[in-house]
């Protein structure tokens, strides 16, 4: 023991024990003194102030400390009984020659009831040992070496009085051997010990005052060095005797909890201990194992763990025969061998562990160990181990199994030195049309559907695996380019077939990517973004196909990305323009409303066309942003020109699907203060396709605001007449395909001749868009069209106050004198 562990702590008690010896006991334990925070987990400080009472273990551990202590000095009342009458002997006859008989009779009753109560304490604790002892039962301690040491504290200080020689030299023999003597019978309650201390020091440095001799200094040196003496001893062996103590019950408490793990292990019956002699053989089996081998005594007997693990016929079991044999062998522990053991006919796995066991002679006499059944636990492995690597739904693999298959796969084909593996990646189509209209469960029978026809499909040929959604990939070997269309179109066809679900078929298809490894410097990366980019273009032309990897796709993919990141740039650093092209009424031939349109004039690649840009925009995320700041720039541009009827702008499909489309246009009228009436947005029927179930509120909403909607390229989709029915609209714009065939195909104009009639009975507005020719003005303008829009009348402008000069004489002149045959830009659009 270390009193210099943390001598600040040790200072700091010692002094609160000099100075109130029972505050510490009684103390909360919340309250334990500043000294104590960030302390009292480390042992030795624990000890120290358990010693001195404070509350620094639980209250049932404190009471047995408590108790300890207090019998430890309760073990030596007959000696300080023997001491105290002894000393007692001694004083009276010389003490009688200067004290009055009265006074001195007084002491000695009062010493003798103070020894009596000690006595009579002494034999009741004999008769009924105390285990534990309260706060209370340590004050009363203090207080009876307060008292005791009290009635001796009378004594020097009588005998010094008095100046009698003898009285002096007895009082100073006694007083000096009570110090050391009483402080150490108390060590083991340090308050009580310095309590008795400090008073017969007191009483010493008194009776020392009234001698004023030379002789008075070093005796008050020595008495204070040896009560210092006495003080660390007492602190060094209370805390002692409480690290032993805090010792003894950790270890009772381990000795408890080993004893509770031993009856637990014992209870547990995949559990058991297993002996062998020298030859391997088993002996002293004990019913659990017994139980768990499924065998008699006497076919144990006869059996060593080897032949147990021979039992169960099973190439993984057999594998690890040979590794206990080793171990065997060698004569040296192991831990956590399994083996397979047959048990009334179920495979088991248990697990070993067991040390060699030798004589007194070191000679080996066999085995001890331990055997545990973990078959439930292999099992469970087992399982984790297949959910890991396989898709819970389908039951194929999953994307991590995929990865490691086909590097393996390619790490084989490398050593054989062939080029015949191929990764194809597919997805389904129209699978979020299952899950919309007919719910997840639907969706998810339908994938097991997809699943199982891949399988059978692919049976022996391909690796198969679900990445997640509707996505799936294979992965196989095939001989040439042609066995690999031919399978990736297999893939496609055996989707296209209706699959059946809960009485009703679906029909879905398929798109499929795939490419060949032909590169040896590829990694499996490197094939997956090939089949990825051959997927993304037999989507982009038109799905349902299957379609192989070409160099050409990458270049265009890069390509592809390299104007995505420019597009960043240009609409971060503000390089995008918004122009306005007229729309002129064909009966006054005025310039009456405008389109706005986006443009991007590339440092190096020139002006790029907005049918080039904004698919990308859309697919990069950027389309929203994008459309608001057009949308902004043209409100606030347009307000500027009260003779514009109106500013048409078109909207993309991503951007009516925002829920927060209405609050967004709201907002930008309000910042630009241009009238909503002013306003018009152009859509096309491809946004129903995508958003048709809030697409009627969000029209009604727009125009509540007096948005006017109109449905752009009337004509081209598969459903038009039906959305006309369905929802309200304003205008329509007859698709320019419909205007270019004027003069070319006579079907044609009658159809555009039925769309004017069929929207003017319907009270909407009809705009031919894409003129160019006189002849294609005049036609239209003989079938009643409204209002026209097209290259014919003019360049889009920045400044929309430009376009609306332009008159019917100034586009008429303009353009009349063109050739037929001459070529004019068709018209881009935002």
């Amino acid at each position: 023991m270390r009193l210099s562990a943390n001598w600040k702590l040790v200072f700091s008690t010692i002094c609160r024990a000099f100075i109130s010896p029972n505050a510490c006991a009684t103390m909360p334990a919340e309250n334990t003194g500043p000294e104590q925070n960030g302390l009292v987990d480390n042992d030795q400080n624990r000890a120290l102030l358990l010693a001195f009472g404070y509350p620094v273990v639980e209250e049932f551990l404190a009471r047995r400390v408590r108790a300890a202590q207090i019998a430890s000095v309760a073990r030596l009342t007959p000696v300080i009984v023997l001491a105290n009458v002894v000393n007692a002997l001694v004083v009276m006859p010389v003490f009688m020659n200067f004290v009055p008989l009265s006074y001195l009779t007084v002491w000695l009753i009062g010493l003798g009831c103070l020894m009596s109560f000690t006595v009579v304490k002494w034999i009741s604790t004999r008769r009924d040992p105390v285990e534990t002892a309260s706060r209370r039962a340590l004050e009363k301690a203090v207080r009876h070496a307060t008292v005791l040491s009290l009635l001796w504290a009378v004594v020097p200080i009588v005998a010094f009085a008095s100046g009698d020689p003898n009285g002096i030299w007895i009082s100073s023999c006694i007083t000096t051997g009570m110090i050391c003597g009483g402080g150490f019978a108390m060590a083991t309650v340090p308050q009580a010990a310095f309590r008795w201390v400090t008073i017969l020091y007191a009483a010493s440095v008194i009776s020392l005052l009234f001698d004023q001799s030379a002789s008075m200094w070093p005796l008050l040196f020595l008495l204070t060095s040896y009560s210092i003496v006495v003080v660390g001893s007492v602190t060094a062996a209370g805390w002692l005797f409480a690290s032993h103590f805090l010792a003894e019950a950790e270890l009772k408490q381990r000795g408890e909890l080993i004893a509770l793990l031993m009856n637990e292990f014992e209870e547990k019956s995949s559990d058991w201990i297993w002996e062998t002699d020298s030859a391997g053989n088993f002996r002293n089996i004990s019913e659990r194992f017994l139980h768990a081998s499924g065998r008699t005594r006497s076919e144990l007997e006869a059996m060593r763990m080897v032949d147990l693990a021979y039992s169960l016929n099973n190439s993984d079991a057999r594998e690890v025969v040979r590794t206990l044999q080793k171990e065997i062998s060698l004569q040296k522990s192991f831990r956590e061998v399994v083996i397979g053991v047959s048990v009334n006919g179920e495979d088991r796995w248990w697990s070993l562990a067991a040390r060699p066991v030798y004589d007194d002679h070191g000679s080996f006499t066999g085995y001890r160990g331990v055997a545990s059944d973990v078959t439930e636990t292999r099992r469970a492995n087992a399982l984790i181990a297949h959910l890991a690597e396989h898709d819970s739904l389908t039951g194929i693999g999953n994307r991590s199994w995929f990865l490691k298959q086909a590097e393996l796969m390619r790490s084989e084909q490398f050593k054989s030195k062939q080029n015949t593996l191929t990764l194809f990646l597919i997805d389904l189509d129209n699978f979020k049309v299952v899950n919309d209209t007919s719910g997840h469960p639907a969706g998810d029978e339908l994938l097991k559907q997809v699943a199982n026809r891949f399988t059978a499909i692919g049976e022996g040929r391909i690796s198969l695996a679900r990445f997640g959604g509707d996505e799936f990939a294979a992965l196989g070997h095939f001989v040439s380019d042609q066995a690999a269309s031919a399978f990736a179109q297999e893939l496609v066809n055996i989707t296209r077939k209706p699959f059946r679900i809960s009485n009703r078929d679906f029909a879905i298809g398929a798109t499929v990517g795939f490419t060949r490894f032909l590169d040896r410097t590829d990694t499996v990366d490197d094939l997956m973004r090939k089949a990825d980019i051959a997927l993304y273009k037999a989507k982009e032309s038109g799905r349902g196909r299957a379609l192989a990897f070409e160099s050409d796709m990458e270049r265009e993919v890069r390509e592809r990305r390299e104007l995505e990141s420019d597009l960043r740039e240009a609409f971060e650093y503000g390089k995008l323009s918004v122009e306005f092209q007229p729309i002129v009424d064909t009966r006054s031939g005025k310039v009456v409303s405008s389109e706005v349109l986006v443009r991007w004039y590339h440092p190096t690649r020139g002006e790029v066309p907005p049918n080039t840009f904004i698919p990308i925009a859309e697919q990069a995320g950027l389309i929203l942003p994008l459309g608001s700041w057009v949308l902004k720039r043209a409100c606030s541009t347009a307000a500027q020109c009260p003779d514009l009827e109106s500013v048409a702008m078109n909207l993309s499909p991503v951007q009516f699907m925002d829920p927060n489309l209405v609050e967004s246009v709201s907002s930008v009228l309000e910042e630009t203060g241009f009238p909503a009436e002013r306003l018009v947005l152009e859509i096309t029927e491809s946004v129903f396709l995508r958003d048709l179930g809030s697409a009627s509120e969000k029209l009604q909403k727009l125009r509540d605001l007096g948005i006017k909607i109109s449905l752009d390229d009337f004509g081209t989709g598969y459903s038009s007449l039906s959305y006309l029915r369905q929802y309200k609209f304003d205008k329509i714009k007859i698709d320019k395909s419909f205007v270019d065939e004027i003069g070319d195909r006579s079907d044609g104009l009658a159809i555009i001749s039925a769309v004017i009639a069929l929207a003017h009975n319907l009270g909407l507005e009809v705009t031919a868009e894409g003129v160019e020719r006189q002849f294609q003005v005049d036609a239209l303008k003989a079938l009643g069209c409204d209002t026209l829009q097209g290259y014919f009348f003019g360049r889009p402008d920045a400044n929309p106050a430009n376009i609306t000069r332009i008159d019917n004489s100034d586009w008429h002149s303009e353009n009349s004198g063109r050739r037929a045959d001459e070529s004019v830009p068709a018209r881009s659009a935002s």
